[in-house]
């Protein structure tokens, strides 16, 4: 067990991922980093052992688990009564409220900011860099030669699907609160107002009874009202890009939307703000200059154009991610936007500087080199021509600097 011991702490050294040497009764014995062990609970461990035993994995055939939340855990039998637990670890890094929230489940509730502490630290690390790691890292231990194909990554979670059973079940549940789903001519009717850029069909539609719910997708109250939020904002999305507001502006102003409703606590304030993102979408689609109907090609090149504001481009690589000649491109899009791909590029920048200068302190320098100006005196000549104001007197009299 000694040259084990050794052989985790310098993969520790080496890559920082939690590691912990465990008996099958699910026992701690050693862990990396030093303050991982106790913390977790006994039953954790217990679970992911049991889960390496239905899998008929041995000594030269780990386990990678999906556990939650896009967390994996890998399981080694160096020895008929010691197993090696790889991770907790992510593909991707977790906000401290997720962290706590999955950690609630897992760990002791005295221990669980030592836990997310050690957890932002961790590097984050794919399901291939991973089955990597394991794979040398049984080599190491057990002096037999392995190949990735030897690891199994089990995801049981979402190899479970749905019996009739379960569905009935579910059906008969909603029967007895006779609670159905709302009815899709409500949903429809509050994207086709926003297809059309109309607040006057939004407003009563959108407060009508939706005639039923939007079904149980969480048991936890404040859970179900999110997931409620990311759905109807997915929906009034594509509305928005039906009703010609370009591809890049609908997805961000939906991920702007989705990332102030996870900081909110009450159902009030959640509730209005889905009143307020549907408004502002309806809003942005009425106040688009675009013409409603633009081709494929040409709102390629439209979320190409929003995507890359910051970069040079010109029209030769415009036209190689349209797949379409330089001269076609350029017809196509005066004609359907109504002004040249740099008329357009200009606005879109111009409009930039606007709320950099009304929202940020943003320096003219900074500005016109994200912009991707020469100079700024030629940043200042373009501004005054757009709004006929130098940047520094439309700052002065929009923000009184």
């Amino acid at each position: 067990m000694e040259r084990i011991k050794e052989i985790c702490a310098r993969f520790y050294t080496a890559m920082p991922i939690p590691l912990a040497l465990v008996k099958p009764n699910g026992t701690y014995v050693q862990s990396w980093p030093e303050g991982f062990l106790g913390i977790v609970r006994p039953e954790f461990a217990s679970l992911v052992l049991e889960d390496f035993k239905l899998q008929k994995r041995d000594a030269l055939h780990p386990l990678i688990s999906y556990v939650d939340n896009g967390f994996f855990v890998g399981v080694i039998q160096p020895e008929p009564e010691l197993f090696i637990i790889v991770g907790l670890v992510s593909p991707f890094r977790h906000s401290q409220k997720e962290l706590l929230e999955f950690g609630g489940a897992a760990i002791l509730p005295d221990h669980l900011q030592i836990f997310v502490t050690m957890l932002m630290s961790t590097p984050v690390v794919t399901l291939p860099q991973l089955k990597s790691h394991m794979c040398l890292l049984t080599q190491a231990v057990t002096q037999e030669l392995l190949t990735e194909d030897n690891i199994l990554f089990s995801d049981s979670v979402s190899q479970i699907p749905y019996s009739a059973e379960k569905l009935s079940h579910a059906r008969f549940r909603q029967r007895e609160f006779a609670n159905p789903h709302a009815a899709t001519n409500y949903e429809n009717g509050v994207c086709d107002a926003i297809t059309l850029g109309r607040t006057d069909l939004l407003i009563p539609r959108i407060t009508a009874s939706p005639g039923g719910s939007v079904g149980m997708m969480s048991p936890d109250a404040m859970r179900q009202r999110r997931y409620s939020f990311i759905s109807f904002a997915t929906l009034i999305t594509r509305a928005a890009i039906r009703g010609g507001l370009p591809e890049e502006t609908a997805f961000l102003l939906s991920d702007l939307y989705c990332q102030r409703m996870d900081s909110l606590t009450s159902p009030a304030a959640m509730d209005q703000l889905v009143l307020g993102m549907a408004m502002d979408f309806c809003e942005k689609v009425a106040e688009s200059r675009l013409p409603q109907q633009v081709s494929p090609v040409v709102q390629k090149a439209l979320s190409y154009i929003t995507v890359h504001l910051h970069e040079p481009f010109g029209m030769e690589e415009l036209s190689q991610y349209c797949n379409l000649c330089r001269r076609s491109l350029t017809i196509r899009f005066q004609k359907e936007v109504g002004m040249t791909v740099g008329e357009y590029v200009q606005r879109e920048k111009m409009e930039e500087a606007v709320f950099l200068l009304r929202h940020t302190a943003t320096s003219l320098p900074e500005i016109a080199a994200c912009l991707n100006y020469s100079s700024q005196s030629y940043f200042t000549q373009q501004f005054k021509k757009y709004t006929g104001e130098t940047p520094e007197r439309y700052r002065r009299s929009r923000v009184g600097r």
